[in-house]
């Protein structure tokens, strides 16, 4: 009797370990570029992140499963942003727009897009969207050097991915305004067609969520515009990424930010 509870005793505490060792890997990013949202947060729904099921059910159960196609692609889907195919107010398929962010990625965070592959080459067989990394592999082909950033400072307006400014306003007076370091966290906030994201983090290089909520409130007040078409006020722009700090991003696109 007593071996036998000894045993389940031991059984019961593994099987706890197990869990809670699962359980805090969900907190980490696999990669910070095209999985760049943890799975608990996603769970969580941390950060005001507007998910669509069944995409964010299937984004955390395809990281669990390392099929990193699928999540990829269930990634691209899960903010709400694909209609038809097409991504948000582009004329992009969704592996073009998959395309376009792998290649600003190769240019502007060559060190981590090494990282991405290196994981990808590591995807489940059950994989059914290999082509996703395909897509992702094959700009690692191509010149890129054309896409290079020139280090600045200051802010510059877009007029693409434009979000609602009463959805930024929101986004701004809900987030952190702490002086911590966002450290892997790439999307800060997001309110419906409004996404604050920064840069991926680089060596030496990282942002507070202070200043992160500085530089977008330089951006609603600066790139704000009414279109001829439309009534609403919407904002859309970036601070460009400089030696100490990463790139800072505000508009309605939920990935991307190189």
């Amino acid at each position: 009797m007593t071996i036998f509870y000894t045993l389940f005793v031991l059984t019961l505490a593994l099987s706890r370990s197990i869990g809670v060792a699962a359980s805090t890997n969900d907190t980490n990013l696999v990669e910070q570029l095209f999985l760049d949202i943890s799975a608990d947060d996603v769970t969580n729904n941390t950060d005001g992140i507007p998910t669509v099921e069944p995409w964010a059910s299937k984004y955390v159960t395809t990281i669990q499963e390392k099929r990193f196609g699928d999540a990829v692609w269930a990634r691209y889907h899960m903010m709400g942003e694909v209609k038809n195919d097409i991504v948000g107010d582009t004329n992009l398929t969704v592996l073009g727009g998959i395309k376009e962010d792998a290649m600003g990625y190769k240019a502007n965070a060559a060190e981590q897009f090494t990282e991405a592959l290196s994981l990808y080459e590591n995807t489940s067989s059950e994989d059914a969207h290999t082509d996703v990394l395909d897509v992702i592999s094959n700009v690692n082909l191509q010149d890129v050097s054309h896409l290079e950033e020139r280090v600045t400072f200051g802010i510059k307006c877009s007029g693409d991915h434009l979000a609602y400014r009463s959805c930024c306003y929101r986004v701004l007076d809900l987030m952190s305004k702490q002086k911590t370091y966002l450290r892997g966290r790439r999307l800060v906030y997001s309110i419906n067609s409004c996404n604050l994201r920064v840069g991926p983090q680089g060596k030496g290089s990282d942002v507070t969520y202070y200043t992160a909520h500085a530089m977008a409130l330089l951006i609603e007040e600066q790139c704000s515009r009414v279109l001829s078409c439309c009534d609403s006020v919407k904002v859309s722009g970036y601070s460009p990424r400089n030696s100490g700090r990463r790139k800072i991003c505000l508009s309605s696109k939920s990935t991307g930010c190189y």
